[in-house]
């Protein structure tokens, strides 16, 4: 099964969780139906399977992959550039979930989980999940929606500025903020989740035109 969400994974679960209820009532009434609990224990496993998985999951949804790509990518990344891409684009993540929350929220740290060499792929994630941070993940998520939907309006500005509205102001600071260190590393850049079901993308001439021409 292929899961969006935390509400889709959780769903899923209480459909199994239903069906089991409905077969242990049955077998109550009727103990000598062994096909009937041979299907209660099959359907009982891959219950406790998915149940298992469920904090790996949230974990899942919450992993980016930053790759840098160019021509002029043929020497080693200097940790000074590397702190500095991470640094902009969590706060971007920051100013997004602000935005989304409706209220100034806590900033929280990005983790880096890996650097492969070569284009230089950023493999980011949330600290560990706990069952309390199932609201946080899903804000968490559609934060990272919002940066995709950023980068898929490429360097149209009005289509930036009507991405954020109003109230936007501090996510756009952010994001071109970000934008210029995907520039000083003359690169072009994909992002997606760990998952892979979320992609966008940016040409070096692209985030340029950004830079340039978004006033805020």
């Amino acid at each position: 099964m292929r899961f969006e969400t935390i509400e889709d994974y959780d769903n899923y679960l209480n459909d199994i969780k239903k069906d089991l209820d409905k077969i242990d009532h049955y077998l109550k009434e009727h103990p000598e139906s062994l096909g009937t609990r041979g299907n209660y224990m099959t359907l009982k496993h891959l219950y406790d399977i998915y149940a298992n998985n469920r904090l790996e999951f949230i974990q899942k949804l919450g992993e980016i992959n930053l790759k840098l790509e160019g021509k002029e990518l043929n020497h080693p990344l200097p940790l000074k550039n590397m702190y500095l891409l991470g640094n902009k684009f969590n706060n971007t993540k920051n100013s997004t979930m602000n935005l989304l929350e409706g209220n100034s929220i806590s900033d929280e740290d990005l983790l880096i989980e890996e650097i492969s060499k070569g284009s230089y792929n950023i493999k980011f994630s949330f600290p560990n999940p706990t069952e309390e941070d199932v609201k946080r993940t899903s804000l968490r998520k559609k934060a990272l929606l919002k940066i995709f939907d950023l980068i898929y309006c490429g360097d149209n500005i009005e289509k930036l500025k009507k991405q954020t509205g109003p109230t936007g102001k501090e996510v756009l600071i952010n994001y071109k903020e970000f934008i210029g260190e995907i520039i000083k590393n003359k690169a072009d850049f994909t992002i997606d989740t760990e998952k892979g079901n979320v992609k966008a993308n940016l040409t070096l001439e692209q985030c340029q035109n950004i830079y340039e021409n978004l006033n805020i």
